[in-house]
């Protein structure tokens, strides 16, 4: 290494070809990189999807999740099942151990899936996905007072010229209802001519069909010969011929049947602000960019849909993530120009200005060859990898400085300019080497965080160790080359028009020298005398942080909330609910929704924008709930019991209100809502699921319900929590039916009964057509004003094997119950889930979690033997990240005591190096508890970022203190000696790297606030650990001293000269 950093020093050409590659290859792939507000990744989950329509849940879980269980509960690599039955659909949904293989996964599913032969024959084909996080990137509203068809016609109109786009690649339509033919057949018409809805169904699809029919060979061409008959409109299947008569007539179907080309049967309102809406979606998909997605779309809008917009229709941008990606990246680059001008200044106030200049163009080297990897990497422009970038400011000058620092002392003492460049590089090469490889390997935990959290956050370690990486290439191999063409004078003067900038220059360094001389020469010097007492306080330090953590003055909350633009009311009420109903609720919600937010604006100036851009009302469904395709949630299904309330507010960077306080004012106005069964309300941009979530389990219904209710209670109980819920429904009145002996004499069995009591009340699916873009289903059955009342199903007759019309009561036995509405599953039993919000400055979700993990569970296992609880939500999550950093850091400190033992050849200097690191966290504890923040996941990256520096600055320190001894100085004057020497590096590091972050910590903008507390944990905590490791590094050195002293049977070394060390 030494050769090839003077070969490089005394090569220009060289170390100025790799700068221009470095940053040519990062300039290169600037323009390809994605840019997105937040990372989009895969998750470790593959879903299994089976729908049948008019299926109750009990019937979903027998027919198809316990045999979807059943099979591939055996593959490799599944972690957790979980499983829903709802009304006519169930899903599996497979999560994966982390780092298992997802595409073999997704293949062996795949193939037990289809080894299943007894799924119901109604049931359609099973959909084997993986689950993914794909980015909604524009959301358009097309709204006003017109037909529902004439909405769906344009957003349909809109989609198809959106898709056309080479830049868009994924469109969907949204809020609106599916296209469906429905022929109705009265039972007087299937008396009168002796018919079945099947026998109309079979016809209809008998007669419907487009056909290859193969080809002829002629001597001159090949013709190829095709059946068309396809019907796609209600005149034309009014035309298919039912059967014959008698009399030899034809009975066409218009002559039995209504038919209603439509939409489906389904109860769904979409308003937005008051009026109609439908809405089209436009996805990112690959390596698309958010900001030229939104610009063509931008651009299509004004230049061509809204000069052709129907009467009556408008159109409004809903949701625009480029608004959110711009603000984001402006706020975080501003907060990075500024740090980096900081650590300009910081660097020419205490070095020499060209000095600072190389520095600082190494900083932004590495930063920008970062740029030609990031691809590679799978990391995109986003408000987490910026974030890294401003955390590395400040750890990856470390090396720059080092290295610069002792070229300039060099310099200092007379050392021609490039020999003080090769001679100060090659010097710290192999310290400065180990000191990044231990930094990278404290981030490497940070890779392989468990869960969703980890693939959020990953972006962060991922930018930090590339530009350590690239940092140490420049370090030694370019920037020896530029300091060797400092001037022969290391004090040479600046130009007269810098004089300001030198007087101040100078007079810091006076300064610092006499605080050399002074304060830290007489600190030292008592650390030497007096290790004991050091050692004592800096233990002190530690058992005081812990008590303060103890004592809970520190809150924890595992991640914070993230400010957005939008707060959401979801609204659920008893199944059966009708829509009506439902509708009265949502819009009572809007009104209070719109009241809160008047009582804020009118504390705002007369000129102020409006807090509200707008409102989106949706009854039927949960549009906050509806992703993507691809995205694994499901199908959204159409519900009259549920709504949600949607009011999208201005950008942060536009208000002070927060979110979070809107969702506060707004949940206490609209207060209990008599009749709801559940009313929540959230403003988080990422969910990891709620932050209290218990999941009970027990072989007894009733007893599973009386804990369930238990459980409930005592969470209520805590002041701060809020929204306690379950989601065991009470599903809808059923009639069930139950086939009599006598039905079998009069012909009828038990499949011949059900097909047509389904066909006549959900609907006998006779075909599927394509048009345009949509599936279109047709669906044979009653009409709707004889299949609406508990009177039509007993009347309802059914038809024998011999044309007879029986009533249904003679073949079967009616009884009324009800089911659940929804059947949830984990690991093959069934589940209750406890959900319950919490107000953050009061109680966290983590101190609920607690109490009932030690008191409420443990008593209520003991009074009801049987029950199972596992925790899911956000205290999962927390669970797992955690579990999984603390055995990162157990093996990632293994390797960075080797890292460490390896250059000093010793077992114990690591130690004393490893000693400082809970310095880092001790600072890191009491700035939260100074700034009033909460601890948490995003401070824990902070403090290891705290502890990469920690880890440098006392592996330098140590490798002087070595040397200094080495060349014959008593021990005790060795480490004076070199911490008078190592305190500029070491003070300039911690000084820059606090310089880095702190335009981020005095940040006030309400969409950084998440980011403060790492921002924190890294400034304060590295300012904090420099002070205690300039005393507390020469104490554990000299009590290492003297304890090799005492071994050898000798006395301890000298103290002899620490008088003449204390000047300069």
């Amino acid at each position: 290494m030494k050769r090839a950093i003077a070969w490089m020093a005394n090569h220009g050409v060289a170390a100025n070809l790799l700068l221009v590659l470095l940053l040519a290859a990062g300039l290169f792939s600037l323009p390809n990189i994605v840019q997105e507000v937040f990372p989009e990744f895969d998750l470790d989950a593959i879903q299994v999807q089976v729908l049948y329509p008019g299926a109750s849940p009990e019937e979903i879980e027998e027919g198809i999740i316990q045999r979807i269980e059943e099979r591939i509960e055996s593959v490799e690599g599944i972690r957790r099942l979980t499983s829903t039955a709802s009304e006519g659909v169930g899903v599996v949904i497979a999560e994966l151990n982390t780092g298992h293989d997802k595409a073999r996964a997704l293949d062996e599913i795949k193939a037990e899936i289809d080894r299943i032969v007894s799924f119901p024959v109604d049931a359609e084909e099973p959909e084997v996905s993986e689950v993914s996080n794909r980015t909604r990137v524009i959301e358009i509203a097309l709204y006003g007072h017109v037909s529902e068809r004439s909405l769906k016609e344009l957003a349909n109109r809109v989609q198809d010229d959106l898709a056309t786009m080479p830049q868009i690649s994924l469109v969907q339509t949204d809020a609106v209802r599916a296209y469906e033919i429905s022929i109705e057949v009265s039972l007087d018409a299937l008396r009168a001519y002796g018919l079945r809805l099947d026998d109309i169904a079979r016809a209809v699809r008998a007669a419907s069909l487009d056909l290859p029919g193969g080809r002829v060979d002629t001597r001159d061409e090949e013709i190829l010969v095709r059946i068309e008959g396809q019907n796609y409109t209600a005149k034309d299947f009014g035309e298919i011929i039912v059967r014959g008569t008698r009399s030899g007539a034809e009975l066409r179907l218009d002559q039995v049947a209504t038919i209603r080309d439509g939409f489906e049967d389904a109860d769904l309102l979409s308003l937005y602000d008051g009026q109609p809406a439908a809405f089209v979606r436009v996805f990112r998909t690959a390596d698309e960019q958010v900001l030229k997605i939104v610009d063509v779309v931008e651009h299509y809008l004004a230049e061509q849909l809204e000069p052709s917009l129907p009467r009556g229709i408008k159109v409004a941008i809903w949701a625009n993530e480029a608004d959110n990606l711009r603000s984001r990246i402006d706020l975080l680059t501003r907060n990075g120009l500024i740090g980096l001008m900081l650590v300009l200044v910081a660097l020419s106030l205490f070095l020499d200005l060209r000095l600072a200049f190389w520095v600082a163009v190494g900083i932004g080297l590495s930063f920008v060859a970062t740029f030609a990897v990031m691809p590679m990497l799978g990391v995109s422009i986003n408000m987490l990898s910026l974030f890294g970038f401003i955390l590395a400011i400040g750890i990856v000058v470390d090396d720059a400085i080092v290295i610069g620092e002792n070229i300039y002392a060099q310099r200092e003492r007379g050392t021609g300019p490039l020999e003080a460049a090769v001679n100060g590089a090659q010097r710290i090469a192999v310290p400065v080497t180990f000191a990044v490889l231990t930094t990278v390997v404290a981030f490497t935990p940070l890779l392989f965080v468990p869960g969703t959290i980890g693939k959020f956050l990953m972006n962060i370690p991922l930018i930090v160790i590339t530009v350590l990486l690239f940092s140490l290439v420049e370090s030694l191999f370019i920037l020896p080359h530029h300091l060797s063409h400092l001037p022969e004078h290391a004090h040479a003067r600046l130009p007269l028009w810098l004089g300001f900038f030198q007087r101040a220059q100078d007079y810091v360094q006076r300064r610092l020298q006499q605080f050399i001389d002074g304060p830290v020469t007489r600190s030292v010097t008592y650390a030497v005398h007096h290790y004991w007492v050091v050692i004592a306080g800096a233990v002190s330090l530690l058992l005081i942080t812990g008590g303060v953590l103890a004592g809970r003055y520190i809150g924890f909350s595992f991640l914070p909330r993230i400010e957005g633009d939008q707060v959401i009311a979801q609204l659920e009420m008893p199944p059966g609910t009708p829509a009506t109903r439902t509708r009265q609720v949502a819009e009572y919600l809007e009104q209070t929704g719109r009241a809160v937010a008047a009582t804020f604006q009118a504390d705002l100036p007369d000129d102020h924008p409006s807090l509200v851009r707008a409102v989106y009302l949706s009854v039927g469904r949960r549009p906050s709930m509806a992703g993507g395709p691809g995205i694994g949630a499901g199908p959204t299904f159409i519900e009259s019991n549920i709504a949600e309330v949607t009011f999208r507010l201005l950008e942060p960077e536009d208000r002070k209100l927060s979110a979070v306080e809107f969702e506060q004012a707004w949940r206490q106005r609209a207060g209990e809502i008599p009749g709801a069964r559940t009313l929540s309300f959230s403003s988080q941009v990422i969910n990891l699921g709620a932050p209290v979530q218990v999941e009970i389990s027990h072989p007894d219904n009733a007893t599973l319900n009386t804990v369930v209710a238990g459980i409930e209670a005592s969470l209520r109980r805590y002041t701060g929590v809020f929204d306690v819920r379950n989601d065991q429904i009470r599903g809808k009145r059923e009639v069930q039916l139950e086939l009599k002996p006598r039905a079998r004499s009069l012909g009828v069995t038990l499949d011949d009964m059900a097909r047509q009591v389904r066909a006549a009340f959900f609907g006998a699916e006779a075909l599927r057509i394509q048009r345009g873009s949509e599936e279109v289903r047709v669906y044979v059955r009653l009409p709707e004003d004889e299949r609406n009342t508990l009177g039509d199903i007993q009347a309802y007759r059914i038809m024998t094997p011999t044309g007879a019309a029986i009533p249904l009561s003679e073949v079967a036995q009616v009884t009324f119950g009800t089911a659940p509405a929804t059947i949830r599953r984990l690991d093959g039993r069934r589940i209750v889930t406890i959900t319950a919000d919490v107000d953050q400055a009061v109680i966290t979700g983590q101190e609920v979690n607690s109490e009932l993990t030690n008191r409420i569970l443990p008593a209520i296992q003991q009074r009801y033997p049987g029950v199972r609880y596992t925790f899911g939500g956000e205290q999962r999550e927390q669970t797992d990240a955690i579990g999984g950093i603390v055995t990162g850091f157990l093996l990632a400190a293994l390797v960075m005591y080797a890292l460490l033992a390896i250059p000093f050849g010793s077992y114990v200097e690591p130690l004393i190096i490893m000693a400082s690191v809970p310095m880092g966290f001790v600072g890191a504890a009491f700035a939260h508890l100074v700034m009033g923040l909460d601890l948490g996941l995003l401070s824990i990256f902070g403090i290891v970022g705290v502890s990469g520096v920690v880890v440098n600055d006392s592996l330098v320190l140590i490798d002087f203190i070595n040397e200094e001894h080495r060349a014959g100085k008593p021990m005790a004057e060795a480490i004076v000696s070199a911490a008078r020497t190592r305190f500029r590096p070491i003070l300039l590091t911690s000084l820059t790297t606090f310089l880095g972050v702190f335009p981020l910590i005095i940040e006030r903008s309400l969409q950084a606030q998440f980011l403060v507390p790492m921002a924190a944990s890294i400034g304060f905590g590295v300012v904090f650990a420099t002070a205690i490791i300039m005393v507390l590094v020469p104490a554990l050195t000299m009590l290492q001293a003297d304890v090799v002293a005492w071994r050898a049977r000798r006395a301890p070394p000298s103290r002899t000269g620490l008088e003449t060390v204390s000047g300069p």
